[in-house]
Order: C-alpha cells, then sequence, then structure tokens
C-alpha cells in the first residue's frame, strides 16, 4: 500500500471521528414564548388591520405554538400615520407615509428588549388603504425574518448579565416565605443561560416546601366549585393534590363527596389524569400548578 493511500485512510478515519463531535458542538438555540396584545386607545389603524399585522408576525417565527396569555414577553405592535398628501391635480389619491413598529417589553415592567419598526410611502385612494397595502407589504420584510432571533438573543443576554441578582432576590423571597414571588423569577430563566440549573434546583426546593400551601388552595377552588355545582372542575384542581402532603385527607373527602354524582368515566379519566401528574418533574409541576392557583405575577426588572 503506498503513502498517498495511506494518508488518505487515515483523514477519511480523521473526518469520521470530526463528524460526530461537531454535531454535538452545536450550540442549543433559545426561542421565547411571547403573548402578543394589541395597543390601546385611539389608534390610526382597525381591529381587523391589527389582528392582520398580529397574524403576519406568528407566521413569521418558526415557533408559532409559542404564543399564550402566561408569557412574561410581550409584542406590541404600533401602526401610525405620518403624514397625508393629496397626489396630483385629481386631488383623488393620497401619498400616506406611515409606520409599522414592533416592540418586545416586559408584561409589568415594560423593559424594551427590542425593537422593529418600517417607514412606508404609499399611494392609495385613503389612509386605510395604504395600512392595508403596507401591511401586506411587511410579510416580505427582510427584518421582519429575524425579528424573532435578535429578541430572543436579547432577553438571553439580558437573563445572563442579571443571574446573580436575580438568584440573590430569589433566596431572600424563599427565606421569607414568598414562593410564588420566587419561582415567578425563575421559571423564565432560559435554559442556555449559565444560572439555569441553579434555578432549576432552587425551583425543586420552591415545589417541596410549598406543597402544602399549594394544597390549601387547590382544596379552596375545589370546594367553590363543587359549591357552584361544577363538579369536574372542581376534580380538576383535585388531580393537582399529592397524597404526601397533609392536607390530602380533605382533597380525598371532597373528592369520595363528588364521585357520586359524575359517571364512571369521568372519574376514571381523573385517575388518568392524577396519574400522570405524578410522574412529572417538580419544574413542570410547578408551573402547571402556579398558573392553577392564578400566582403568575411576573416582574422582569425591578
Amino acid at each position: 500500500m503506498g503513502n498517498n493511500t495511506v494518508k488518505q485512510l487515515i483523514l477519511g478515519l480523521l473526518l469520521l471521528l470530526m463528524c460526530p463531535l461537531s454535531s454535538y458542538a452545536q450550540v442549543e438555540t433559545y426561542e421565547a414564548n411571547y403573548m402578543i396584545i394589541e395597543p390601546s386607545g385611539n389608534q390610526d389603524a382597525t381591529k381587523k388591520q391589527f389582528a392582520d399585522l398580529i397574524e403576519i408576525v406568528k407566521e413569521n417565527y418558526s415557533s408559532r405554538n409559542l404564543f399564550s396569555h402566561q408569557s412574561p414577553f410581550v409584542i406590541v405592535p404600533s401602526i401610525k400615520i405620518i403624514s397625508e398628501k393629496i397626489a396630483g391635480e385629481i386631488q383623488v389619491v393620497k401619498v400616506v407615509k406611515l409606520e409599522i413598529g414592533l416592540t418586545v417589553q416586559g408584561k409589568d415592567d415594560d423593559y424594551v428588549f427590542h425593537k422593529f419598526k418600517h417607514i412606508y410611502t404609499i399611494t392609495a385612494e385613503d389612509a386605510q388603504g395604504a395600512i392595508s397595502k403596507a401591511i401586506r407589504s411587511i410579510a416580505k420584510e427582510p427584518k421582519l425574518k429575524t425579528f424573532f432571533k435578535e429578541s430572543n438573543k436579547n432577553i438571553v443576554d439580558f437573563y445572563e448579565s442579571n443571574c446573580a441578582t436575580i438568584l440573590s432576590t430569589v433566596k431572600v423571597n424563599i427565606e421569607r416565605q414568598e414562593y410564588a414571588k420566587a419561582f415567578d423569577y425563575l421559571r423564565y430563566v432560559p435554559e442556555t443561560v449559565s444560572c439555569y440549573k441553579e434555578s432549576e434546583k432552587i425551583i425543586t426546593k420552591i415545589y417541596l416546601e410549598s406543597k402544602e400551601e399549594n394544597c390549601k388552595r387547590l382544596v379552596q377552588k375545589a370546594h367553590a366549585a363543587e359549591a357552584n355545582r361544577e363538579y369536574k372542575k372542581a376534580l380538576h384542581y383535585l388531580q393537582f393534590v399529592e397524597p404526601t402532603v397533609a392536607c390530602y385527607n380533605s382533597a380525598a373527602e371532597l373528592t369520595n363527596k363528588i364521585s357520586g354524582r359524575l359517571d364512571e368515566k369521568v372519574l376514571r379519566d381523573f385517575e388518568m389524569e392524577k396519574l400522570t401528574f405524578s410522574k412529572l418533574s417538580d419544574l413542570k409541576k410547578m408551573e402547571i400548578i402556579a398558573k392553577e392557583i392564578d400566582s403568575v405575577n411576573v416582574v422582569i426588572n425591578e
């Protein structure tokens, strides 16, 4: 076998070895969960035009399923008329200058993560026609394609630079038994941030230390539903009560009381839901319970 052949074989083996390593070296991409809200007050655009713009924005995010009412990251669209002028002597057509913008900010503190705006000069019969044309045009705007990428990056950078502050604030919350507030600080820490693992550990601690209080609040909600004869709703709350807590007996008594008023299929579904919940991680359990007991009050930047 010649030297050239040996060299080619060695090179081939090295390439084979390097390929799997390069795949493991890929960095996980963070994709935030967003909430889109229509601006309040008097607007230049109609509700339908805002709805059309919002739909285009959603279509440009690779993760369309990451839009919910639970997110602390809010996208606020804006449509503003800058000027209107008559085009030519016929005075039938107008030249309208307008701006379409998007702002990503904190839901409660208005901290701005990213902004996008584009100015259009459009000829149309009136301002509303110009707005509709601009909305159709923005779907092809290159900046819109990178809007979410830049926003996600800025969110990660924000959390990375504030890791120490977030963790120290959370520890004070836990010492004061302010578990819901502590969880709200931690629940949206991106997985790509250096303090994510520590955040997970703290969330587990929060979950374990707040089980009893969560149980009481869930049972209270279940009692209220039962009093209104909303038996399925009552069972919905009770499925999240675990047998290891002291208040479980109260939950079991209420479950037995309700059971006689529902058919076997509903009860079987209830038991299956309980089993599914019991197998979840502490992090996922805490996320679900936080939604059910209405303890979500996220403040991103204090």
